[in-house]
């Protein structure tokens, strides 16, 4: 995992055996939490199932040795959008999933399990801010093929509904799912795979 400057093409960490030695690889074939924070100063920190990554981190106060390129001038993010996308120069397969995406001015944090908590909640109204944290889970799976692609899922389907309760057993979400999103009392929306969540 690095960080790359699309104004000077620096990196955070610095590519090379020992600035890859400090950041971390994302583990195939299971869920990972990520998360990263952007502050007004330029601050960037960043965890891997809670788990801080010295390579991944710029902030007064703490000595990362291989963030030369980052900092060699002073930069400070203006934060208009926040996006997700993957770039691999490994030259393998690549299929890179996305679920429960947080946004928040605060650290989200990722529960015992390695998955985002229960209070990992988009706000109904997420505006863009000078200091932004960032918390989503993964899953990456990988083949030993010579190209690279990115998967990506959209729906024109209508936004699922609020104001409506689905009883125990139903369904209350996933891709491209219009219904109702809440469950009756007793029971909670939980994801069983991204196409389908039910009421348990």
């Amino acid at each position: 995992m690095i960080y790359n400057r699309e104004s000077d093409d620096a990196t955070l960490p610095d590519l090379s055996p020992q600035g890859i030695a400090t950041s971390a690889n994302l583990p195939a074939g299971s869920w990972q939490c990520v998360e990263y924070h952007l502050g007004s100063d330029g601050t960037i920190e960043t965890w891997l199932n809670d788990v801080a990554i010295p390579g991944l981190t710029v902030k007064s106060g703490v000595t990362n040795a291989n963030s030369a390129g980052w900092t060699r001038s002073a930069f400070i993010p203006k934060i208009t959008g926040v996006y997700f996308g993957w770039e691999s120069y490994g030259g393998d397969s690549n299929t890179f999933w996305y679920d429960d995406i947080a946004i928040s001015s605060s650290r989200v944090g990722c529960g015992s399990t390695g998955v985002p908590s229960s209070s990992a909640s988009v706000p109904s109204s997420t505006k863009t801010s000078s200091s932004v944290t960032t918390s989503t889970t993964v899953k990456t799976t990988t083949s030993s093929t010579t190209s690279t692609t990115l998967k990506t899922t959209t729906s024109s389907a209508p936004a699922p509904s609020s104001t409506c309760t689905s009883s125990k057993y139903a369904q209350c979400g996933g891709i491209g799912w219009s219904g109702c999103t809440v469950c009756a009392s007793g029971t909670t929306c939980q994801t069983l795979n991204p196409y389908y969540s039910q009421c348990l």
